[in-house]
């Protein structure tokens, strides 16, 4: 063992061996930062222990990705490049993660492609170039151009294999006992398409099990999503009255940008004081996603604001003290493919579990209504089917 190569004791995979490559990169600053990320965002003001970073996480997505591309025979030159693209696949993620991707894509970015940023346009580019390592091609992988790209991200990917286990490590919950091993075996590369085999349905649907179960008490946390809101609210404040730049943002990390927050003035101000003393916005309406029209849910993603402060002026309440929620509804877990009978067929069209789960979480999805503690008496008589019509009458006028 030369100088430069570690191991490094992980609390989910044991020991994870790093080459001399990737002590160089660990060792840049871009990688530095992701130890300032929290994994989850604000799931440790619900579950306490819940302070893993993106650092842990890198590390653990390219333990697997070697462990995959072991059981998928690949060259050795695909597999360290499978390896690194897991280590950076992440590095372009901003303060508090997820929580941050709705602004990003303010910016006409996803964290993939701040990722492709960083790795084109900095020392890491440096670091792979002379160590005989195309950057464009680590690059492709993370941003979903290449045939191996599935294994980071697709319906059964290494990335989904290590935070459902981490995780649920760390908030303290048992949903995260999944047969890593067996699922790894399972996995083949069919043309371009990442599938696993019917031996190993059973493991995947315990991965699709404890999936549903972290994000119902996890994930979906009815606190977590308002301080979420909130805390997207107070960014959306700072970066509106043009306070951070995307080159500063996207070099920040939970640290920089609460500082941020708490140092500036106004609305994003106020509202990280309410996060900081936990004085957190109370929810006056709920409602299954399924049962609402669709038209408004659209309009809600489009003009959400209009429609909030709609409300709010209706009710007296202050312009950003009335938020309105609605969920992430990507389920493309359920759409796993299978080797099944000589054919290749959805997990959904094979497994009655898996097609319950998918029911089941289509049921659990809510669109919700939150506002300071201040405003909840005002907001008693509130009638949500006179927006939903509002919503659909202004539609009509605007086509």
């Amino acid at each position: 063992m030369n100088q430069k190569e570690k191991i490094i004791r992980d609390p989910i995979h044991g020991d994870i061996h790093l080459n001399d490559i990737e002590v160089e990169l660990i060792d840049t600053l871009a990688m530095q930062r992701l130890r300032r990320i929290k994994q989850n965002g604000f799931c440790y003001l619900i579950y306490p222990a819940m302070n893993s970073t993106r650092f842990e996480h890198s590390l653990g997505v390219m333990y697997l990705a070697n462990k995959v591309g072991d059981n998928l025979g690949l060259e050795n030159d695909e597999k360290e490049a499978l390896r690194i693209a897991a280590l950076l696949h992440d590095i372009g993620h901003c303060p508090f993660s997820h929580t941050s991707d709705d602004l990003l894509m303010k910016f006409g970015r996803t964290h993939e492609d701040v990722s492709s940023e960083i790795i084109l346009k900095t020392e890491i580019r440096d670091i792979l170039t002379n160590n005989g390592i195309n950057a464009k091609r680590i690059s492709r992988l993370i941003t979903g151009k290449e045939p191996l790209s599935k294994i980071l991200s697709s319906e059964i990917d290494i990335d989904k294999m290590d935070y459902l286990i981490r995780d649920s490590y760390y908030a303290g919950v048992a949903y995260g006992i999944i047969d890593l091993e067996r699922i790894i075996h399972g996995i083949k590369r069919i043309g371009d398409e990442i599938v696993v085999d019917k031996n190993s349905l059973e493991s995947v649907e315990s991965l699709l099990i404890g999936r549903n179960m972290m994000y119902q008490t996890v994930y979906r946390h009815h606190t977590k999503r308002i301080v979420e809101i909130m805390f997207k609210r107070a960014i959306d404040d700072l970066l509106g009255e043009g306070k951070i730049s995307y080159e500063k943002y996207i070099q920040m990390d939970d640290i920089d940008l609460v500082g941020a927050l708490r140092h500036s003035d106004g609305y994003g101000r106020e509202i990280m004081e309410r996060i900081d003393n936990r004085n957190l916005f109370k929810r006056i309406w709920v409602e299954r996603l399924d049962l609402i029209s669709e038209i408004f849910v659209e309009d809600m993603k489009k003009n959400g604001k209009e429609i909030e402060d709609k409300i709010a002026e209706d009710f007296g309440v202050d312009p950003g003290y009335l938020l309105v929620d609605i969920p992430e509804t990507t389920m493309s877990e359920f759409m796993v493919l299978v080797e099944y009978g000589g054919e290749l067929k959805r997990i959904d069209e094979i497994s009655n579990l898996a097609k319950a789960l998918e029911e089941s979480e289509k049921e659990r999805l809510t669109i919700c209504i939150y506002t300071a503690k201040e405003f909840m008496d005002k907001m008693k008589k509130f009638d949500a089917e006179k927006y939903i019509q509002y919503s659909q009458k202004r539609l009509r006028e605007f086509y």
